[in-house]
């Protein structure tokens, strides 16, 4: 039996809300997959509206019909982005050494599965691997030899469709409490490749440690750098985010530049880097392409530190909605 037609060992966390759709396809992409145990987290609803789609998504466990240790995770309350899925993730890691995360927007290919469950066995006890991706915008990369995949020390590639070990979950704070420290001694300032990189990274660190920002995925980043730790990441997309449109938190424009549907299939046996260099190229070129402030996001934050908070509160709408509409971020 080759590889890529082997069964499925490793355990899966799936992480839902009310998008009934599509958590039905990814959970068909799970069925197919057939992992041997499978975790299914599911967030309250925020009214009764909600209600009846959250339950429709709670009865996708009836597609589970293979030979398969289902455990569930339904809270009665609403918890959010950040909460819901953290805590679903601590529940997860209490229980497996190690893992496959994905959530009701992140639709995986059969082989993303192997390729997690082949890299985890590799890097089991390789504390500088911190964690493995699914997902890569740089599809039109082009790709210098056979290797299956690159290391990234930035971790970009956002966390559609990953997998990783209980080692390196317990390193991740929700409250950043580090951030801080970190943000006042300058104690990561020399992670960065750029001053607008930089100047990029500690916004977003500093609006998820304020509330501002209200997602769980930038806390793991900067436990990443304080760790040193470095990412798999695939040479084409294993997992395509599937939630471009009104129902996303964080993806919420069709026209969004990362919206791209150009998945394939890993070949397998996997080819692996023969030495563990980080690609500072693509890192780099990756921030400026999806991550760097675009020039008409630049020209809205200055616009709007010049206005008094009354017309700043009343003309952001305007502008957010002409900056979705125009796919940029």
């Amino acid at each position: 039996m080759s590889y890529a037609s082997s069964p499925l060992s490793t355990a899966v966390l799936l992480i839902a809300f009310n998008r009934v759709e599509p958590a039905r396809m990814v959970m068909e992409g799970i069925r197919a997959a057939k992992p041997p145990r499978l975790y299914f987290a599911c967030d309250g609803a925020r009214n009764e509206a909600e209600r009846e789609r959250c339950e429709k998504v709670r009865a996708l466990t009836a597609m589970v019909d293979w030979d398969c240790k289902l455990f569930t995770k339904f809270s009665d309350v609403n918890l959010g982005v950040m909460m819901g899925e953290s805590t679903a993730m601590d529940w997860f890691f209490e229980n497996e050494e190690e893992g496959i995360v994905l959530e009701d927007d992140t639709l995986p290919t059969r082989s993303f599965f192997l390729y997690c469950q082949a890299l985890l066995e590799r890097y089991r006890n390789d504390q500088r691997v911190w964690c493995i991706m699914g997902n890569n915008l740089m599809s039109d990369w082009e790709v210098k030899g056979s290797d299956s995949y690159y290391y990234s020390e930035h971790g970009y590639g956002a966390y559609w469709g990953w997998a990783g070990w209980r080692r390196s979950w317990r390193k991740y704070d929700v409250q950043m409490a580090d951030w801080p420290e970190c943000r006042d001694q300058g104690l990561i300032e020399g992670h960065f490749r750029s001053k607008a990189e930089m100047a990029e990274v500690y916004k977003l660190f500093e609006g998820q440690y304020v509330g501002a920002i209200r997602s769980w995925d930038y806390q793991r980043a900067l436990a990443g750098i304080l760790n040193g730790g470095v990412t798999c990441m695939p040479n084409i997309t294993l997992v395509p985010n599937i939630g471009f449109g009104g129902d996303g938190t964080h993806t919420e424009g069709e026209h969004d530049r990362r919206n791209k549907t150009d998945e394939s299939e890993l070949a397998f046996p996997l080819v692996h880097p023969r030495h563990m260099v980080v690609d500072v190229e693509r890192d780099m070129a990756y921030f400026e392409q999806y991550i760097q402030p675009s020039l008409f996001r630049s020209f809205k934050d200055a616009l709007k530190s010049m206005l008094p908070s009354k017309v700043d509160e009343a003309i952001t709408p305007f502008l957010s909605k002409v900056q979705r509409r125009l796919g940029i971020n």
